[in-house]
């Protein structure tokens, strides 16, 4: 019963991950912005997230004091995705760090891993749709390449950018930004 289910999200997500993809092309990507603390919803998306994995820790350095105006929804789906991959991509590491802090008028979120790394060259790459990087070792997780792509097209529409730092066989970065006010 317990795979059935394990099975069953899986479909889900990826049903959701279609849906999202096709009204992203169509232009029909709708923010429900309100003002929240972001704060608040980090720390429930680790503790969600902390209940998927026994071989990582997620530790939240993360302490903005900072309301934002934004898709709450929508903001724990990026946040979700970049856990997820960097809980993916570090096989055998035990460590997942979440940051936070504001710059001028933006917060500045980051996941960090310590897992297998990126190439320099498919760094620019990543946000494409479908982009999977042609690697034996990353082919052998499982994935579509429409989670990056999902999260960059989020936070663009939230007037914000996203991008990723990263070294093969040390690890990844994700870092993104979204403004604190509503524009």
């Amino acid at each position: 019963m317990k795979k059935m289910g394990n099975q069953i999200d899986r479909l889900h997500y990826l049903i959701k991950d279609l849906l999202d993809v096709t009204k992203i092309r169509e232009g029909q990507l709708q923010l429900q912005t309100v003002e929240f603390d972001f704060d608040k919803l980090l720390e429930e998306v680790v503790e969600d997230m902390q209940s998927t994995t026994r071989q990582h820790i997620i530790v939240n350095k993360a302490k903005t004091d900072q309301h934002i105006f934004a898709d709450p929804n929508k903001i724990r789906e990026v946040l979700i995705n970049l856990i997820s991959n960097a809980i993916k991509y570090s096989p055998g590491t035990g460590r997942i760090e979440i940051h936070a802090h504001t710059r001028e008028k933006e917060l500045v979120v980051s996941v960090k891993d310590f897992g297998i790394g990126i190439a320099q060259h498919n760094l620019p790459k990543l946000f494409n749709r479908f982009m999977r990087v042609n690697d034996s070792t990353i082919n052998t997780f499982p994935g579509l390449g429409l989670g990056l792509f999902i999260s960059a097209e989020i936070i663009k529409k939230h007037n914000g950018t996203i991008w990723a730092e990263s070294e093969e066989g040390k690890g990844s970065e994700f870092i993104f930004t979204i403004p604190l006010k509503k524009p």
